[in-house]
């Protein structure tokens, strides 16, 4: 059932790799601008972004056009999709709903690296990771574990703020994952 419902969430992933470039077209800092649509065409290609190239982009994420509140409702519904939640509400309600979800994975990323990845089990890592948009179902231990301290690197990172760098960032870490490591 994990890999029906993950082939369902996947649907989504090309259009929200497409919104980002799109909304990059209208970034005011050419710079960033250019960075966001290398990193976007680079996972367009196969690859997987480096948690660095997101990092150096995370501004772009707080304001205009990217910030939650901001971002298209194409884009943000798609988003949705990405944690299983209905798009079909009011675009209020779904950028509402989406910032709950994400800031709650964040608030338990954090306790899970005050843990430490060695104290979960094989089934709570792949567990974690599916929660966050990668399909674990046929990753090994060491590959989800790998996988989430790329995730955490990241997000433990982030502020509040920066909520759409990290929902976006479920796709963009996960779309070519195994296909990158081939």
């Amino acid at each position: 059932f994990l890999d029906a419902y993950d082939a369902i969430r996947r649907d989504s992933y090309p259009r929200v790799v497409e919104s980002l470039a799109l909304a990059a077209r209208s970034l005011p800092e050419p710079q960033l601008q250019k960075r966001l649509q290398d990193l976007c065409a680079q996972v367009q290609r196969g690859s997987q972004p480096r948690v660095a190239e997101l990092y150096a982009v995370r501004s772009l994420f707080s304001g205009s056009p990217l910030a939650l509140n901001k971002l298209r409702v194409s884009h943000v519904k798609a988003l949705n999709q990405v944690l299983f939640l209905t798009p079909h509400l009011p675009a209020f309600f779904l950028r509402h709903r989406l910032r709950s979800h994400v800031l709650e994975i964040r608030h338990l990323d954090r306790a899970m690296l005050r843990l430490g990845l060695g104290q979960l089990s094989e089934e709570e890592l792949k567990a974690a990771c599916y929660l966050r948009g990668l399909n674990s179902t046929h990753l090994d231990m060491a590959e989800c574990r790998a996988w989430l301290e790329q995730w955490l690197g990241l997000s433990c990172k982030l502020q509040a703020s920066e909520a759409s760098l990290l929902a976006n960032s479920m796709v963009l870490l996960s779309l070519n994952y195994t296909r990158a490591k081939e």
